[in-house]
This record gives C-alpha cells, structure tokens and sequence, in this order.
C-alpha cells in the first residue's frame, strides 16, 4: 500500500478554492498542474487539480478536488496517492480545508504526524484549527492505522 489520502464526497467549494490559494500562495514548495507542469487549475465548477513539480522529480498523482460539475471519471477526486513528495503538504492542507467546510472526514494511510506540515501550512496561511478541530481531523486520519498500531497507543 502506498501513501494515499481518502476523500469521498469533499468539494472545491468557493470557499475551499479562497483557501487553497491562500495555501498554495504561502506553500514552501513549488505547486504545478496536473502532471507536474504549468500552473494548478483552481475552479469551482471543475474543481482542484495541483500536482508537484515534474522538473524536479517532485510530482506523483495528480491531485484532484471535485467542483460542483460532474467529472467526466466519477472515480476521480476519491484519494490521491503523493507517495510523501514534497506537495503533499499542500494536499494535506487543502484536505483539511475540504473537510472542515463540509463537515465531513478525510483519511490516510500514513499518520497524523505525516500530516503536521499541512497542518502548520493551514494554519499559516487560513487559520488556526481549534482544539476540537485538530482532535477530530487527527481522529479521522489515525482511523486507518492497523489494529496492531492501534493496541501499542492504549499500552
């Protein structure tokens, strides 16, 4: 299994496309298009599409945000796969925005502690989470990690 973010239903919202520009804008690596070249595409109605810089060897998938307009593939912008390039801290960011405007959850294979980039980047460029916010997201992101993880917190 690889490093991959899940996010059925989330929405580039009008309000998730403000925050991800703000993201990007502050993000300390470079953010390209789908593929890894040009600029990322930012639409309401088409939705998300960011992807690291293929140049650099810094691009994996595609990230992809659904906007209000049915995708052409449904199966898109369901989970992203960044395999810990450098761009995935703008994903997680932008994730913890989808989230929090929708009032629904996003998970992941890796750790809460893997999302602690995104986090700061989130709250340098949107907000600070609250106390609850971060709990909950933490919450939902851990959800995913083996029982036998799971049974090494409660020793």
């Amino acid at each position: 299994m690889g490093y991959t973010h899940y996010f059925e239903g989330l929405t580039a919202t009008a309000e998730v496309i403000a925050d991800a520009q703000k993201i990007i804008d502050a993000s300390p690596v470079t953010v390209c298009g789908p593929g890894g070249q040009g600029l990322p595409q930012l639409d309401a109605a088409d939705g998300l599409w960011l992807n690291g810089f293929e140049a650099a060897d810094e691009d994996y998938e595609t990230f992809f945000l659904r906007g209000i307009n049915e995708p052409e593939h449904p199966e898109l912008g369901a989970f992203c796969k960044t395999a810990h390039r450098p761009y995935d801290v703008v994903v997680t960011a932008i994730l913890i925005s989808a989230a929090l405007h929708a009032g629904s959850t996003v998970r992941s294979d890796g750790r809460w502690d893997n999302w602690g980039a995104g986090v700061a980047l989130f709250e340098r460029a949107v907000r600070p989470l609250t106390e609850h916010e971060a709990i909950g997201l933490e919450r939902d992101v851990e959800r995913m990690r083996p029982a036998a993880d799971a049974r090494q917190l409660q020793a």
